[in-house]
């Protein structure tokens, strides 16, 4: 009678709980684009909070570089270490900014003042060929047309510049906001990261069972351990490429040597796409001053992406990821995709740690079946032994 009242209960309270979930469900699909978009707006209000965790693993760096240096005897050397790993990161800051904006600038009005010549030569070419293959009628009234539009186009672009400058203003306005609130939570979540870390614990402890909080913190430690490699190694990686690239471009006399150092080491923290995306954006800067370099420094990119790749990497950054070229490829792709920059920076190591776990959970199942093969066979062979075989 007991046992029929417990399982009376068990099937009430599982009707209730497939109701109340089916009830959600069907809610949460008649007003995904509200549930969506609530959720975005928590994800953009706590944001500082994300790019403070990956700036808190920068942060870490010189921090640790502090600590080793400063005596453990001195009073105030964990707050001395903070102040002096934050105007550490804050001064290769100002020193990129300082390389770049003046290079920035020349490049731009450099643009700007061979534009004229640039056009001048554009019609000199096009009147060369329209003597040299004699159009028709036809093809130059189509050439006149395509000129035409591609005038409208120019004009209702500048005519909407100034609003898209503004909303760039504003964004950018936005993210210096979230950038030094961000630093700000990371300088904290470092120095104060052990009373964090208990609290941390003490909240999983209570409300986890214990399997569940073991393998969390095994999990977070796995994945601390591959961030702070990851992330220190691809620093690290991207200093050596950029006062590689400087030297170069100083060896083989090419222009704005610095900010493309700069832009080469910038763009090598993200993994495989980075390098590509650094050398096209150099080209560029580099064309309008001398095609002929331009090519030359495709060519060097090329050189010193292998230099990096077959040398520099798998002793800088190492196995820290610990995947294939394949899973790295997919995870790079997934991540942009989702998330853009970001995702491109953050996929892999994020991945890398979701395939070790997915890789200890397969390998914890195959042992347990072959404990469980290496048990029934035992169990049979007991079952199959002749009777007084052992006298």
């Amino acid at each position: 009678m007991l046992g029929s009242t417990k399982v009376k209960q068990l099937t009430v309270k599982n009707v209730l709980l497939i109701i109340t979930y089916s009830v959600l469900l069907i809610f949460a699909l008649i007003n995904y684009q509200t549930i969506l978009a609530f959720i975005g707006k928590i994800l953009d209000l706590i944001s500082p909070f994300f790019i403070a965790v990956g700036i808190a693993y920068v942060f870490n760096i010189p921090l640790k570089f502090y600590l080793n240096k400063l005596p453990e005897q001195m009073k105030y050397r964990k707050a001395l270490a903070a102040v002096l790993a934050l105007v550490t990161i804050l001064l290769i800051f100002f020193v990129i900014i300082r390389i770049i904006a003046p290079q920035l600038q020349e490049s731009i009005g450099m643009l700007i003042d061979n534009v004229p010549g640039y056009i001048e030569k554009s019609n000199e070419f096009i009147n060369k060929l329209t003597a040299e293959f004699e159009f028709s009628e036809e093809m130059l009234t189509q050439i006149n047309n395509l000129i035409g539009e591609a005038s409208k186009w120019l004009m209702s672009f500048a005519t909407d510049l100034l609003p898209r400058l503004l909303a760039i203003g504003k964004g950018v306005t936005n993210g210096i906001m979230n950038l030094f609130l961000a630093l700000i939570i990371a300088v904290y979540m470092t120095v104060s990261k052990e009373k964090l870390l208990n609290q941390l614990k003490n909240v999983l402890y209570a409300f986890l069972p214990e399997p569940v909080n073991s393998y969390v913190n095994h999990a977070a430690t796995m994945a601390n351990s591959t961030f702070s490699s990851f992330i220190s190694g691809q620093l690290v990686e991207a200093v050596i490429i950029g006062v590689l690239c400087y030297i170069g471009c100083l060896v083989l006399k090419i222009p704005y040597a610095p900010i493309l150092a700069v832009v080469i080491g910038c763009t090598n923290i993200i993994p495989i796409f980075g390098p590509i995306i650094g050398t096209f954006v150099c080209a560029v800067l580099i064309v309008f001053v001398s095609p002929i370099k331009a090519v030359i420094f495709i060519v060097f990119g090329i050189c010193l992406q292998q230099f990096e790749s077959n040398l520099i990497y798998p002793k800088v950054v190492g196995t820290s990821v610990g995947l294939s070229g394949l899973w790295v490829l997919f995870a790079i792709t997934l991540g942009g995709g989702l998330f853009g920059l970001m995702g491109m920076l953050l996929g892999l190591p994020t991945f890398a740690v979701l395939y070790r776990l997915c890789g200890d959970e397969v390998a914890r199942r195959i042992a347990l079946k072959k404990a469980k093969q290496a048990n029934e066979n035992t169990e049979q062979a007991r079952e199959e032994e002749p009777i007084g075989a052992e006298y």
